[in-house]
């Protein structure tokens, strides 16, 4: 461990992600759209994951942080969504608590390069960096279903489901 790895920047990191992921099972459950629930649930699973990882970097392991496959079944909503013309489902009364989770997303990516700034070990440095990967490829995500909720014929017309691609 570093000066700014302690067992107290453990500590916040798993809460801070367990309340994320706390967040996304709650969301998942008031959306109507099995879509919707898919992709806040894969966001729920990804929290999890990074809990794990943690809990295992704060015992000294060298754990390996997988992808998230969440982007990738995201397109596939989209699309589904898409053809079936269900725009609404994805709930514009709840464009709000999709900033809000963006938010979150932004605090925990700064939060992990921070970390990964402030480390000379290797091996926790790049776990650090993995871990802000992940929050920007969820806020990339995020951002995409607001702008697909906020203006869903221009998010098709401009990215004909490219957007997904990017990452």
């Amino acid at each position: 461990m570093t000066k700014n790895a302690t067992p107290k920047v453990f500590a916040f990191a798993i809460k801070m992600e367990q309340d994320g992921e706390r967040f996304y099972r709650d969301l998942a459950a008031q959306s109507p759209d099995k879509g919707v629930q898919f992709i806040l649930t894969g966001l729920a699973d990804d929290e999890v994951k990074h809990a794990h990882i943690l809990r295992e970097l704060e015992k000294g392991a060298s754990p390996t942080l997988t992808e998230t496959s969440v982007l990738s079944g995201a397109k596939s909503v989209f699309s589904g969504m898409a053809a079936r013309k269900a725009f609404a489902a994805v709930g514009t009364d709840q464009k709000a608590l999709y900033l809000q989770a963006l938010e979150i997303e932004r605090r925990s990516r700064d939060f992990y390069k921070a970390q990964a700034d402030g480390t000379a070990l290797k091996p926790l440095r790049d776990v650090f960096l993995r871990l802000c990967d992940q929050e920007n490829r969820h806020m990339f995500l995020l951002d995409n279903m607001i702008q697909f909720i906020s203006r869903p014929q221009m998010w098709l017309e401009n990215a004909e489901f490219n957007h997904l691609e990017e990452y």
